[in-house]
């Protein structure tokens, strides 16, 4: 038994149209018509109505809450409005016995589960964070809702934490996930203006999960905007940073997503200075979430 992929980023938005423009015009990607049809979507949690939008082996569930009362509700009142990402679901390939183990590590459940289906965290005892356990549904889009291209896959979920020693108890202990050494030994190696803009410096460790990585950041200094946003919204110790889609292609991405209305952060290296490997978007144009777009290639860790 064993955890086994992120099985989706669930987000919260008052306007689903703002959502499918950002998600379809602005990433790229497109709507799983099968399971959540446009524009009426399908019944969600906490009574709201979603939508899905395939990333690779996951998806952005969005919700609008349809009422000012529910959880989703107020998360969507505490962001002023803008919404943002409310929880990331994981998934189990053995609920009871993935779930038990969660509990006897001092991890609590938010309400009653019967046993099976997916079940939320109490986000008391997971550093401040959602999280919502879902048996792993061997999730496959079908070809059609795959987008156009230009995003291939979630890079990773980035997360901002306040201490390195209580998520690594956290990820290591209650769930049983490994640090990537070889990846955070690479990082070491680099000058730490490569590893992030110079007004925001971090530390980043690296905890793969399924075709994904769950990138924890510490901030390297009192006055960054990471450490401020700790401070802010981190009070038990983490809050969700961004995600960072994969794009084979970033320039074609970042010109897709400027033409939709999508603010960049920064600018990229003219062409003759060769492809860019990292563009920044701002989260009041991507529907409260910050993002990250990245094509890192393999490092020789990935081989064999």
């Amino acid at each position: 038994m064993a955890f086994t992929r992120v099985h989706h980023v669930g987000m919260v938005t008052a306007d689903l149209e703002q959502a499918r423009h950002v998600l379809c015009d602005g990433f790229g990607l497109a709507i799983d018509e099968h399971r959540t049809p446009w524009p009426q979507g399908r019944p969600g949690y906490d009574n709201t109505t979603v939508l899905e939008f395939p990333i690779g082996e996951m998806y952005y569930e969005v919700a609008r809450p349809n009422d000012t009362q529910s959880g989703a509700a107020q998360f969507l009142a505490a962001t002023g409005g803008r919404g943002g990402i409310s929880y990331v679901s994981i998934a189990s390939d053995s609920m009871a016995g993935d779930v038990r183990g969660l509990v006897s590590r001092g991890i609590k459940l938010k309400g009653t589960w019967d046993g099976k289906s997916p079940v939320f965290l109490d986000p008391t005892t997971c550093l401040g964070l959602a999280f919502q356990i879902t048996p792993d549904d061997h999730y496959y889009v079908h070809p059609h809702y795959r987008g156009n291209g230009v995003v291939t896959g979630m890079g990773h979920v980035g997360v901002a934490a306040r201490n390195s020693e209580e998520v690594r108890r956290f990820w290591g202990q209650s769930f049983g996930l490994r640090v990537d050494e070889t990846t955070n030994q690479r990082q070491q190696q680099q000058p730490a203006r490569e590893r992030r803009p110079a007004d925001d410096p971090v530390q980043s460790v690296d905890y793969p999960l399924g075709g994904t990585v769950l990138e924890i950041n510490y901030p390297l200094t009192a006055d960054s905007g990471t450490a401020r946003l700790v401070v802010q919204r981190g009070a038990l110790g983490a809050v969700y940073h961004h995600t960072c889609p994969y794009a084979p292609d970033i320039r074609r991405f970042a010109e897709q997503a400027v033409a939709a209305g999508l603010q960049q952060i920064g600018t990229l290296p003219p062409p003759e200075q060769g492809a860019p490997g990292i563009a920044w978007f701002h989260p009041r144009t991507c529907l409260g979430m910050l993002v990250e777009v990245w094509n890192r290639p393999p490092g020789k860790e990935h081989i064999g």
